[in-house]
């Protein structure tokens, strides 16, 4: 499969992901005390940044993508969350809840320590 069909599909994939997902979840994740509102376009780019780019990094760009389109076939079938779709994106925000818990914990500002988070790496 060439690289441009390739990322298509998981363009494609991760848009139904994630309207998959907020129709099963609904639009506000809670753990730890901490409520996450949720919404199409944030949830798209966290799938992209989380699980798609990490097949990406690990693997690389060809292997990367056939790992990362492999794993969405399993997460959506049909426009419908799969047990390891909602498995899976339930753990990514588990875990970014915890983060920002722990920042609130000591005493940081989560957005302040996100927008420098972000641009660390966006200069690497």
């Amino acid at each position: 499969m060439q690289q441009g069909v390739a990322m298509t599909e998981i363009n494609k994939l991760v848009e139904q992901l994630a309207q998959a997902y907020l129709a099963a979840r609904g639009n506000v994740f809670t753990h730890l005390g901490i409520q996450l509102p949720l919404a199409a376009e944030s949830l798209t780019m966290a799938i992209h940044n989380n699980i798609v780019g990490a097949h990406l990094e690990n693997a690389g760009a060809q292997q990367g993508q056939a790992d990362a389109l492999l794993m969405l076939r399993h997460m959506v079938v049909n426009g419908t969350l799969t047990p390891l779709g909602a498995l899976v994106v339930d753990q990514m925000y588990c875990a970014f809840c915890a983060d920002v818990h722990q920042m609130l914990e000591e005493g940081k500002d989560p957005v302040v320590e996100l927008a420098s988070e972000s641009k660390r790496r966006a200069m690497q």
